[in-house]
């Protein structure tokens, strides 16, 4: 038995709303219509008095509040239904229509929408537009009373046991960084560092890059871009369509092989790159810059991506708009980033070396500017 009883609605008392009268009521927007008004330029909220005569009047819809729920309309005269300003349908005559919440996200790709009704109405008395619940067979229509109101416990989402157990995992391997590698892990998480260009560095955390110590760090930055990712996805992003290749499922353990098979591939990804890097530099003759090329692409991105990594967490909290919507928020500051890159390396390169500036200039741009071309075009 369903918790369908905790609705304060007369509907849900005498048995339901909708076609056949079929459906719970969850939610009636008669209170919540707008209407355009010219004085203010701007969506006012109904008053009968002042917007008498007006035949179009609109909603601000939210999926998230309702998944799984249906949108269920009636009116008793003709009107053409508008969502984002975009004609939909033509809406029939004393007819209940019935609309899957779900499917609109799908077609839409966003959560939040905005429904005008537009006809012949002359005022909202005449439309109804209630969210419902389909009744099933199983479940019976309950008049509430006092004795008969239970609490049931909320059910947590499988993505937000991943997204908790994924922050204590980057959370411990940063921990355990910090104390098993403080020199390197100070250098890779240092800005002043990653702006200081050095002609001459025997440091082992540069010169070694097969070292146990500066693997981890690269393995580290694989978890973190591969959370960031996963962040990402979950809000129907596909990037680099990975919908292909990763399990669709919803559980827990299908969210972590996900995350695992993401890290995996961030890491080759980054263990390739140095091999590109060390043929590349041969090529060009500029075989004592590999690996200082190499350590100012790991420690610019372990800083900056922790920073994302950061905004991403509080925006899941704070303002879930960011994290629903990141491929818009988050392109700017990415390519910001990899063009700030690109110089530093330049300058460093150009430092340490006395290549001509057409022949740095090529080198980088098959090996840093390229990639990032042909990144962002699979990624969108």
């Amino acid at each position: 038995m369903t918790a369908y009883c905790l609705i304060p609605s007369e509907a849900n008392a005498k048995g339901g709303i909708g076609p056949d009268k079929a459906f719970f009521l969850v939610h009636d927007y008669q209170d919540d219509w707008q209407v355009f008004d010219e004085r203010y330029k701007a969506y006012v909220p109904y008053v009968r008095e002042q917007h008498k005569d007006y035949n179009s009047f609109s909603l601000f819809f939210d999926i998230e509040n309702y998944k799984g729920y249906k949108i269920l309309y009636r009116s008793e005269k003709e009107n053409y239904l508008f969502i984002d300003a975009s004609l939909q349908k033509k809406l029939p005559v004393g007819t209940w229509v019935v609309m899957d919440i779900d499917s609109l996200q799908e077609v839409f790709g966003k959560t939040k929408l905005f429904l005008t009704i537009y006809g012949t109405n002359s005022n909202v008395e005449d439309l109804t537009i209630q969210i419902g619940n389909k009744i099933s067979k199983a479940q019976k229509a309950i008049e509430m009373t006092q004795s008969l109101l239970t609490i049931l416990p909320r059910e947590i989402p499988p993505f937000q046991n991943f997204f908790v157990f994924g922050l204590i995992l980057l959370a411990c391997a940063y921990a355990f960084l910090y104390n098993f590698q403080p020199k390197s892990f100070e250098r890779f998480f240092s800005p002043r560092d990653l702006l200081t260009i050095s002609t001459r560095d025997d440091s082992f955390v540069v010169n070694k890059p097969f070292d146990l110590g500066n693997i981890l760090f690269v393995v580290n930055l694989s978890f973190t871009l591969a959370f960031i990712f996963m962040m990402i996805t979950h809000e129907k992003t596909d990037l680099f369509s990975a919908s292909d290749i990763l399990s669709e499922g919803e559980t827990l353990g299908a969210l972590l092989i996900n995350f695992l098979e993401v890290s995996v591939i961030v890491f080759a990804s980054l263990i390739f790159k140095y091999l590109a890097l060390r043929v590349l530099s041969n090529l060009y003759r500029l075989d004592n810059i590999t690996n200082i090329h190499y350590f100012k692409i790991i420690q610019a991105s372990s800083l900056f991506f922790l920073i994302i990594l950061i905004v991403l967490t509080f925006s899941t909290v704070s303002v879930p708009e960011i994290v629903k919507n990141a491929e818009k928020y988050l392109f700017v500051p990415i390519s910001l980033f990899f063009v700030a890159r690109l110089a530093l390396l330049y300058f460093t390169i150009n430092k340490m070396t006395t290549l001509k500036n057409l022949y740095l200039f090529s080198y980088l741009c098959i090996v840093e500017l390229i990639p990032l071309i042909i990144g962002i075009r699979f990624a969108l």
